[in-house]
Parts: C-alpha cells; sequence; structure tokens
C-alpha cells in the first residue's frame, strides 16, 4: 500500500496545492476544504485568497494510507454540504467529540439514561432511531455488524436498553466522524454539565 501511495504521488510538488490534493485523492472542492480546515490534514495556510494551502506529501500519504482503513473518520458531518458557502462555520467549530479519558463517558451515560428514562428496557430499531437522531438505515447497520448489541427476532432487531446504554458511552460512538445534529446536541449538553458541576 505505502508503494502504491509513493507511486501516485511521485509526480506531485513537495508540498502540495489544495488542487493538487484534491486530484490526487480523487475528492471535491468542499471535501478538500473541510479536511484542511478542521485539521485532519495538516496544512499550512499563508492567508492569501487563492492558493493559500500547502500540504505535505507525507501528511497527503498518511491521509490516503488512513482512509483506506477507516474512512469514516474523514466524512463531512452532516450539514456541511448544504447551502455552502453561505457563511457555514467549518466542521472544526463544533464540538466534536467527548473526552473519555476524563468522567465524561460517565456523564454521558447519566444523560442518556435520563432519556431513556420513559422508555420500556428493550427498545425497538424506531425507538433508538428517537433517542439518538439516527436514521433507520444506520441503526441497521450496527446492529446488523454487531456494534449495537441486539436480540434478533425476526423479521426484526430489538434492543435492551442496558446495550444500548453501553453504546452511547462506547469509543465507536463518540468517535463517529459524521455525527447527526442531535448527537452534536447531546456531546455540548454534556460537556456543559461536566463544566456546571
Amino acid at each position: 500500500m505505502a508503494e502504491k501511495i509513493e507511486e501516485i504521488l511521485a509526480p506531485y510538488p513537495n508540498p502540495m496545492s489544495r488542487n493538487d490534493f484534491r486530484i490526487v485523492c480523487h475528492i471535491g472542492t468542499r471535501t478538500s476544504l473541510y479536511l484542511l480546515q478542521s485539521g485532519l490534514v495538516p496544512c499550512k495556510n499563508n492567508g492569501k485568497r487563492t492558493r493559500c494551502y500547502k500540504i505535505a506529501k507525507k501528511d497527503v500519504a498518511e491521509y490516503l494510507y488512513r482512509r483506506e482503513s477507516d474512512p469514516m473518520r474523514y466524512t463531512p458531518p452532516s450539514g456541511w454540504y448544504y447551502n455552502y458557502p453561505k457563511h457555514k462555520k467549518p466542521a472544526s467549530s463544533l464540538e466534536r467529540k467527548l473526552n473519555y479519558k476524563g468522567e465524561e463517558r460517565l456523564l454521558a451515560k447519566e444523560w442518556y439514561e435520563q432519556q431513556l428514562a420513559n422508555y420500556p428496557d428493550v427498545l425497538t430499531v424506531a425507538q433508538v432511531c428517537e433517542v439518538t437522531g439516527y436514521q433507520r438505515h444506520t441503526i441497521l447497520k450496527w446492529c446488523s455488524k454487531g456494534l449495537l448489541k441486539t436480540i434478533l427476532q425476526t423479521p426484526k432487531y430489538m434492543i435492551p436498553k442496558v446495550w444500548l446504554l453501553e453504546f452511547v458511552a462506547s469509543d465507536f460512538f463518540n468517535e463517529i466522524s459524521r455525527k447527526c445534529g442531535k448527537h452534536y446536541a447531546a456531546i455540548k449538553e454534556i460537556s456543559s454539565s461536566r463544566k456546571a458541576r
């Protein structure tokens, strides 16, 4: 893989322009802006109105390599493309995830416990959609991959509340790069509750 990437990058200058970066990675203009502005791909910005980005070849190589194994990490969040560029703040301005090295994992679990207080002990996929804000097809994908543990009842999945609480407090859920609006709102509330303590 490393040799293939080196071969792809060989004809390009070091550092690369944003246009070179976009072409070599087969991504669009808006996606390239997201990657550079969010810091997912390191770059230097000289502040000019045009041709302002310079990206080291090694950072492009690292992006291509990591994208193969973890494409979701580099997917812009919901709303990034909507009505662009009408004064849309870059995704880096959002609190993208919680700090699970501190107390926020426990706070996240407590927060979701409160959200689930009036739900039954075993939830349907539709109810999980209500709580998390994610679409049905996303929940079904998590269930089929075993990321969200379920009781499989043909033709539908049933999710025990305790397993859903484990899931929403997991590293996987916290690291989702393309979060839905409800997930971002939850992060904001959980972070605020920590600061208020």
